[in-house]
């Protein structure tokens, strides 16, 4: 089966010059968990979701004062290479990418223009059988969650400041100042 066949062919999208809080107006008043960053109307650059504006909001950065062209930095990304696929691409190989790059949505690309849109949930609905395949996803990031020992990024469990040097203190996650 290919991408063209079951993507979506309504992608909401927004500009790099609008606001962190414009993209979180967007993606509520349309229901949708992302946004494909355009340039020029059709020209993908980027994607935002959900995690980008709770990451935001837990650094506790004002929403309405930040660029979604800012997203792009190391910052707030880990990654910042935007993962594209084609109309005409097998429905298994873009499971498999996805599940290779952590990413649950894919902007469908076809000669520099945006097309349309792929989300993991697309793909689940018309091929059970791919769970198998998400399940592996889930299985790594099971493996990939912190450590007792180990110093993480967010919100202290017992101030509710962020931190980037969260340590657990018995069950709960505080920042130095906490840990004194």
């Amino acid at each position: 089966m290919k991408v063209k066949e079951v993507m979506k062919k309504r992608v909401i999208t927004i500009s790099s010059d609008k606001t962190v809080a414009d993209a979180a107006r967007i993606m509520t008043n349309n229901r949708v968990g992302s946004l494909v960053v355009v340039k020029n109307h059709d020209e993908p650059k980027g994607i935002v979701t959900e995690s980008d504006i709770t990451t935001v909001v837990a650094k506790g950065i004002d929403p309405k004062k930040l660029k979604i062209s800012a997203l792009k930095s190391k910052k707030f990304r880990k990654k910042s290479r935007l993962i594209t696929v084609k109309p005409e691409d097998n429905i298994l190989e873009v499971a498999k990418l996805m599940v290779k790059n952590g990413v649950k949505r894919v902007p469908v690309v076809e000669k520099g223009k945006l097309r349309g849109i792929i989300a993991d949930k697309e793909i689940l609905i018309i091929s059970p059988e791919l769970i198998e395949i998400v399940s592996e996803k889930l299985k790594s990031k099971v493996n990939a969650v912190a450590r007792p020992t180990q110093t993480i990024s967010g919100m202290c469990e017992d101030c509710g400041a962020y931190s980037d040097e969260l340590k657990q203190v018995g069950n709960e996650w505080v920042c130095p100042e906490c840990r004194a």
